[in-house]
């Protein structure tokens, strides 16, 4: 989540802005983990999102976001 708000402020963006976030896991056990994490950087109305499950993710990454945010 640093990492995503650290991209969206080098475009003129903030966190409010994300209006949609899917999280692809390595390990479904993840899922409360990012649950938490997810309420710790949103509000109410909270963006839509998407967990899905991955068998493998690029580098041997554990989880990758893809967010689609409003653009000003």
């Amino acid at each position: 989540m640093e990492n995503l708000g650290t991209q969206l402020n080098q475009h003129g963006q903030g966190m409010d802005g994300v209006l949609r976030l899917a999280f692809y896991l390595a390990d479904m056990d993840a899922d409360e983990s990012v649950s938490e994490t997810y309420k710790r950087y949103f509000e109410e109305p909270y963006p839509a999102r998407t967990t899905v499950g991955a068998c493998e993710l690029l580098g041997g990454a554990t989880v990758t976001i893809d967010a689609v945010v409003a653009r000003e």
